[in-house]
């Protein structure tokens, strides 16, 4: 699940949720993914007020951006507590795992999180899907404006090829 970091949603009862639950339940593991605007990433004071509310749950989720260019040294040490995945189209000089694949950076503390758009055939979908699965397996996608159909499509393909 993705979310904005600056959400209207109750954050505290999804936190609580995945405090209680475990992911040997359902046989699935579950990622929160907050996302921050690269604009949220400019302003350590901006950014350390949006991430007070949700800094107690740092560990029950991954901070995710598109950045458009390096984020100040005083940033990432704000960020330096928390699972953090960033995606580039520059090579930034960060401190973190990283990876290229299909023309983007990945950057990431413990899961890399890509962000794609979820339209195109099925054809791409698997190449996509395949390409993403070479970076690590438990890269988490993040399909924007993707109608339910295609992101119906995107698991069952990522489901036949076994990831």
């Amino acid at each position: 699940m993705s979310l904005p970091v600056d959400t209207t949603e109750d954050l505290e009862s999804i936190f609580e949720e995945l405090e209680d639950s475990s992911p040997e339940e359902d046989g699935e593991e579950f990622e929160l993914v907050l996302t921050i605007t690269p604009q949220q990433l400019l302003d350590a004071s901006t950014l350390s007020t949006l991430l007070d509310s949700v800094a107690p749950y740092r560990l029950l989720f991954i901070l995710s951006c598109e950045l458009d260019r390096q984020p100040s040294d005083e940033i990432m040490n704000l960020l330096s507590a928390y699972r953090v995945s960033f995606q580039s189209n520059n090579q930034l000089q960060l401190a973190l795992n990283n990876k290229h694949a299909m023309g983007q950076y990945l950057y990431y503390t413990d899961l890399p999180v890509c962000h794609i758009q979820g339209d195109g055939d099925e054809k791409q979908m698997r190449a996509k899907i395949e390409r993403l699965a070479e970076i690590n397996t438990r890269t988490l996608l993040i399909c924007k404006d993707a109608e339910s159909e295609a992101l119906g499509k995107i698991r069952t393909i990522a489901e036949i090829l076994g990831y």
